[in-house]
């Protein structure tokens, strides 16, 4: 690590609470104990390499984290070169997800650039024989405030000097006012490469020697292998070998398509599994839902129910949905002795480190994990399997192997977003005072953490009793863009908008009417004016419909217009108003809130894996739908919040209020109250 030039390097990024995994072990390049890890390289040709643990999947950080060492270093952008997600540079990271890249790596790369900066004008002090107040700082050179003429670039101030300063966490950030890259519109510096076919992908990697695999997978959920005859392919042009570990079976060939000629004549006989024609997801909800936390308590509902002007009951349900990432999950593994080196898109690169390590039983300094672009993961590249099993068939085979899923493999080896099934009872005034709430919300899969994201409510009400339990469903469940919040949104604004319909009063008046929270309000009211909220309005068709929410720290609210023909739903305009804190690249956010709308109407209108003799159904996109480019509305972004607040998370936020807006809409044009989605398939 010791490279000529300036090295800044630190410990655990700022604010990763201890309860999830962070600031438990060294922020370092291998494993705990070892020596700090770099963040930041100022080289001698003056251009500045940054490091981070963190992977691009599209949610453009590259940009985005380049950015935010540019201006601290005042320096321009094309000068800021990016390394993610290799685990042998970059400093340890639990993974991409959650919407922390900005909010905490971001500062934390702030401070190394800020650190930086104020080793520089040390150098530059010296060289110059000038006190620092009389320097300045431009376009990667420090130069004499009343001689401009005398100047050094940074890397000549570096230029034969191997240095290295820890990161100062009191170190002077940028004050806004001096901002001259941040809080602008910036193109994706990655843009280009992505664009021309020049961006490498994990499926793009090839190695020496390199075996290309398919394998065999069961007909249902748990089905176990009983036998296998392999013999019509072990001839085929271009096959390699069969190999069989355990359940693993899988045909090693030249090329992928010799490999998927093998694979289709290959006799295989399985036992058990899940069966039936159909798997009653609701129901299994409620018969195993186990393990309850109490996620908000305060007051007394029982008490607040028994002197209520009006109560509301219902029962809402979200279905399990594929995430559908653009890029199947593809990985390459090498071994060199007993050093495994990996090209993966994975979400997690470190965590697919240590389960390698543990798997092969061997030190996670001899594990390299090298992370190539992502076509999208919204969470399920979280669960990696293809990088565990390119490794042992390339162990097995002494050769690099290829494991590249198709489009229906990863829609059933991957994962999937829970289904929940939520009930809330309200109790509210006729004057819109809502005075009790009752929500218990059961969430698929065993993390907790999933079911509780969003499930509080975030009106002032007095007597509150908020509880999430897991349950078990046999669908493989997994993280998804925005984890339980969606499914939670989806039934506490759908029914926000029921209690307004009983009492006749306005949607957005009684959301006002209960909201103390500014930033709630601010949003809620920059979305209604920039929409031009006015419901209720003829011609019959055409409906309205808005909701608020929170995730990730970051405050939105969305407004939808729509009209209902029969059972299609043409959503015709999405107005949403997000404040997450400091922006830092303008454009950046107007994309993921855009993004997160377009997933958000998918999982809205149309999205829902179909269950049949324990498989997954629809695993194409002939049978699965998705919102295509003609389904797109007219999208628009409002940018509210202080910037002077901590920058917080825009890839999941928008999505949030998308159903819930959508679900209103759909009510306020045809009168009918959808509690389950997809909306489409409930239209009567």
């Amino acid at each position: 690590m010791r490279d000529a030039g300036l090295s800044i390097v630190g410990d655990t990024a700022p604010g990763f609470p201890a309860r999830q995994g962070y600031g438990t072990r060294a922020y370092g390049n291998t494993s705990p104990g070892t020596p700090l890890a770099r963040w930041l390289l100022m080289r001698p040709d003056g251009r500045v390499t940054i490091f981070a643990g963190k992977v691009e999947y599209g949610q453009n950080i590259r940009t985005g984290l380049a950015v935010e060492v540019a201006d601290e270093l005042r320096m321009p952008l094309s000068a800021v070169d990016v390394v993610l997600g290799d685990t042998d540079q970059t400093p340890w990271d639990m993974g991409t997800f959650g919407s922390q890249s900005t909010a905490r790596v971001g500062l934390q790369l702030r401070m190394a650039a800020a650190t930086a900066r104020e080793a520089l004008l040390e150098l530059a002090s010296q060289r110059l024989d000038l006190p620092r107040e009389d320097l300045v700082m431009r376009d990667g050179s420090v130069a004499s405030n009343a001689d401009p003429g005398r100047a050094f670039t940074y890397g000549q101030l570096v230029d034969g000097q191997t240095i290295e300063r820890e990161i100062d966490e009191e170190v002077a950030l940028t004050k806004e006012r001096d901002f001259t890259v941040m809080g602008s519109d910036v193109r994706r510096i990655d843009a280009q490469a992505r664009v021309t076919g020049r961006a490498v992908y994990a499926q793009d990697v090839l190695r020496p020697g390199m075996l290309f695999a398919r394998i065999l997978r069961g007909p249902s959920f748990g089905a176990r292998l009983v036998e296998v005859d392999a013999s019509a392919a072990e001839h085929m042009p271009g096959m390699v070998s069969v190999v069989r570990d355990g359940d693993l079976v899988a045909v090693l060939a030249d090329d992928d398509e010799s490999a998927d000629r093998a694979l289709s004549v290959i006799q295989a006989t399985w036992e058990g599994g899940a069966r039936g024609s159909k798997i009653d997801i609701p129901g299994i909800l409620a018969e195993t839902k186990r393990d309850p936390v109490a996620v908000q308590e305060t007051g007394d509902v029982d008490e607040a129910f028994r002197h209520a002007d009006h109560i509301l009951e219902a029962t809402y349900y979200a279905p399990h949905v594929s995430t559908l990432p653009m890029e199947p999950r593809a990985a390459v593994a090498e071994w060199d002795g007993d050093k495994l080196t990996v090209w993966a898109g994975a979400q997690r690169p470190f965590g697919l480190r240590t389960e390698l390590a543990g798997m092969f039983r061997v030190p996670e300094s001899d594990v390299s994990v090298i992370s190539m672009e992502i076509g999208g993961g919204f969470g399920t590249k979280s669960w990696y399997p293809t990088g565990a099993e390119a490794a042992k068939l390339a162990r097995i085979a002494g050769r690099p192997v290829r494991v590249a899923y198709t489009r229906q493999e990863d829609a059933t080896e991957g994962t999937f977003r829970p289904a929940a099934l939520i009930e809330i009872k309200s109790a509210f005034g006729t004057d819109g005072t809502i005075t009790a709430w009752q929500c218990e919300a059961i969430h698929a899969g065993p993390m907790g953490y999933i079911a509780q994201r969003g499930a509080q409510t975030p009106y002032a009400v007095r007597d509150v009793a908020v509880h999430v339990y897991c349950a078990n469903t046999l669908v493989r469940v997994g993280s998804y863009r925005s984890l339980g919040a969606a499914a939670n949104h989806f039934a506490r604004e759908s029914h926000v908008d029921e209690i307004a319909s009983t009492i006749g009063l306005d949607p957005f008046e009684l959301r006002m009417r209960n909201l103390s929270d500014a930033r709630y309000r601010s949003v809620l009211e920059a979305a209604a004016s920039r929409f031009g909220w006015q419901s209720g309005v003829p011609p019959t068709n055409r409906g309205v419909g808005l909701s608020i929410g929170e995730d990730v720290g970051s405050y939105v609210a969305s407004c939808v217009e729509l009209a209902v023909e029969g059972r299609e739903i043409r959503v015709r305009r999405v107005v949403t108003a997000i404040d997450c804190g400091l922006v830092v690249n303008p454009e950046g956010v107007r994309n993921q809130v855009e993004g997160s709308t377009v997933m958000g109407l998918g999982g809205a209108l149309y999205e829902a894996i179909e269950i049949g003799e324990g498989s997954i159904l629809n695993t194409s996109l002939s049978r699965y739908q998705v919102p295509r480019i003609t389904d797109s509305p007219e999208i628009e972004v409002v940018l509210t919040g202080d910037p002077g607040a901590p920058s917080t998370g825009a890839g999941e936020p928008g999505l949030v209020t998308v159903a819930p807006a959508v679900a209103n809409a759909v009510f306020d044009s045809t009168g009918q109250r959808v509690r389950e989605l997809p909306l489409k398939r409930q239209l009567r």
